[in-house]
């Protein structure tokens, strides 16, 4: 795999990036010449009224242009990445289970506040965006992504392009069934991918394993309240060989393997691309492990040749994204 190029972040001034997840919001500078220059992060919160969370996104970006030494009106244009289906000519953020949030204008919203053009996009898509430009998709014709992080996201790229669907909400993978009587996913149906694969899903699970007994060194690490565990608290546990955790990453692999077979069989890609936060903590044994369940599903026309990867942006992908959408709300 190439190294990934990020000379595609250069433009003619200044941009804005924002990463909105589930619990922070990354903000970072870039520069005309594509480096991302200066970053900083907040919390969302536990208050998810938009109005309150659009107030921490412009903290985070004017923290950010500060310690580039500039200010907002130095910047050309701002793209901020959400975890909603988002209809990209308006900004609106349909539905963002995690965040509670349903047809906010954020685009409206955000350029309202900082007094310059906003680019909005789905978060995962921008990682698309960004790593079929620049990290692990470049010169792929037709793959997709899998984002578990605090829920988890897609995207579709065929013929090189991203695939956007009728309605701007192609590739929304997390929210496939793939156990009719599971549990509880954050958009109110049951059993989907993101409810048992995603960091949600699996330290719910953790949890009630053990309210019902069983042990895992994470409470140690963590505390008792499992849910704060990170990708990366899950990581260090798997690695070191806790029964539970290991039992309960597992699990998600397999259900993983059962999502990612049934895109193979739709979409026939070349590749699938895994990133987000469980990614990103657990690492490649992680992708290694999912790889070799996918293999054992039918059919195999489509799971035989089938790669599975890491993003190659990492971290960054979401916050690349954004700055390419930026670039583009500024050129057209």
């Amino acid at each position: 795999m190439s190294a990934p190029d990020l000379s595609v972040l250069a433009g003619r001034g200044h941009v804005g990036a924002v990463d909105l997840g589930g619990t922070k919001i990354f903000a970072a500078v870039v520069t005309p010449d594509g480096r991302i220059s200066h970053r900083a992060t907040e919390l969302v919160g536990d208050d998810h009224e938009p109005q309150a969370v659009v107030e921490r996104i412009a903290m985070a970006m004017s923290e950010a242009t500060r310690a580039a030494g500039l200010g907002p009106a130095n910047l050309d244009a701002m793209g901020i990445c959400a975890p909603s289906p988002v209809v990209f000519e308006t900004g609106v953020v349909v539905h963002a289970p995690n965040l509670g949030w349903h047809n906010f204008p954020l685009k409206d919203a955000l350029t309202t506040r900082l007094s310059l053009p906003v680019a909005v996009e789905n978060d995962v898509r921008a990682a698309v965006i960004a790593e079929n430009a620049a990290g692990a998709g470049r010169g792929v014709a037709d793959w997709v992504a899998l984002w578990p992080g605090t829920g988890i996201g897609g995207g579709v790229v065929l013929n090189g392009q991203l695939w956007r669907g009728a309605s701007n909400s192609a590739g929304e993978f997390g929210h496939m069934t793939v156990d009719a009587d599971g549990p509880l996913c954050g958009c109110g149906a049951r059993g989907h991918l993101e409810a048992v694969a995603s960091r949600t899903g699996i330290c719910n699970e953790l949890a009630r394993r053990v309210a019902a007994g069983e042990g895992t060194i994470l409470t140690e690490t963590v505390g008792a309240d499992l849910h704060q565990a990170s990708g990366a608290d899950l990581g260090r546990a798997w690695r070191a060989g806790d029964r539970l955790v290991g039992e309960v990453v597992e699990q998600a692999a397999h259900y993983l393997s059962v999502g990612i077979a049934s895109i193979a069989n739709c979409l026939n890609p070349e590749l699938v691309v895994l990133g987000g936060g469980v990614t990103e903590g657990l690492g490649d044994p992680f992708v290694a492990l999912i790889a070799e369940q996918v293999k054992g599903h039918p059919m195999e026309a489509a799971t035989d040749p089938l790669r599975l990867v890491r993003c190659q942006l990492g971290d960054d992908a979401g916050l690349i994204g954004a700055a390419l959408v930026a670039r583009l709300a500024v050129s057209s």
